[in-house]
């Protein structure tokens, strides 16, 4: 089992924090050389953080007091989440899908906030979850919270919301795709194994472990990464309304996290604000005639003269 999530996680493309990439590679390939933590250590690992964050989506699901739905971005997005005991949450870009769409249809709701925190994941799932946000803008107001992180591919689906605002001490960011390529070829000479892939087709077992990568598996490689980069990349210039040219400019960090002043003087996201303080302002009662146009007021006046 270990083995075949090692190969998946190297066959996959991510919009992922590099730093999560690594932590994962890690656990991986620990796991894949049958090296195993005693099973008091493993819980010690993990400790109350499953409870941590169911408790924390109960939290947010109940922030919003009903008129307001508060939806969870937390943890590694993949396509569909299965419940795990780890240390780390994560986020099925399928229900979070399905979230936005109940939610939009509800009449009872009168906003949708993103609770986000989250370092990107898997690219699959990603840009439709994106899109069904985009989609949604127009029926009612869809807020995105950087709470603290929203990096890579959870940047990509809170810059699809209607807003995008940082918490104080908060991040955006990490625009980018990438994968990984191990060549174990040296190290299973030394061990003596070789391995003969019987194969038909071409490119069949291209960029399998057990030889280097040639030229053109790593230009082939290159050009995936590629193309879910210029996917990325047009998804937030439409989000947030600026150029591509912009988003793949300094400005926007290329591949860096950007901080909340920053980010928002980029044009990242429009301000900085707590979740609280999110909600708190969407739960104001709106005032029927401050929205008035000035001939309409006027208008208005006039009559209570006349009645006077």
């Amino acid at each position: 089992m270990s083995m075949l999530l090692l190969t998946e996680f190297y066959a996959t493309p991510w919009v992922l924090d590099p730093d999560t990439h690594a932590q994962m590679q890690l656990i991986l390939e620990r796991w894949a050389s049958g090296v195993r933590l005693p099973q008091a250590d493993v819980q010690a690992a993990i400790g109350t953080a499953p409870q941590a964050a169911a408790d924390r989506r109960q939290q947010a699901a109940q922030a919003g007091q009903g008129a307001i739905a508060v939806v969870p971005v937390y943890g590694v997005l993949t396509h569909r989440a299965r419940d795990l005991s780890v240390s780390t949450p994560m986020t099925s870009t399928e229900v979070l899908s399905a979230q936005m769409r109940s939610a939009a249809d509800n009449p009872d709701i009168s906003a949708i906030v993103l609770d986000v925190d989250s370092p990107g994941g898997s690219v699959f799932g990603v840009q439709e979850v994106g899109d069904t946000i985009l989609s949604l803008r127009g029926r009612k107001p869809i807020i995105a919270v950087a709470n603290a992180k929203a990096a890579s591919g959870a940047y990509w689906v809170a810059s699809q919301a209607d807003e995008v605002v940082i918490t104080p001490s908060g991040a955006v960011g990490s625009i980018g795709a990438m994968m990984a390529h191990k060549d174990q070829s040296a190290k299973n000479e030394r061990d003596g194994v070789k391995t003969t892939y019987i194969h038909a087709g071409k490119y069949k077992v291209e960029g399998n472990p057990d030889n280097p990568l040639d030229a053109e598996g790593t230009s082939h490689l290159q050009s995936m990464v590629d193309s879910y980069y210029s996917a990325f990349v047009r998804a937030v210039a439409k989000g947030r309304g600026v150029s591509v040219e912009t988003v793949r400019g300094e400005s926007f960090g290329q591949g860096r996290m950007v901080l909340a002043k920053d980010a928002v003087a980029a044009g990242m996201a429009n301000r900085i604000a707590t979740l609280d303080q999110v909600i708190a302002d969407l739960s104001k009662p709106k005032r029927k005639t401050a929205g008035l146009h000035a001939s309409t007021a006027a208008a208005q006046l006039a009559v209570l003269q006349a009645g006077a």
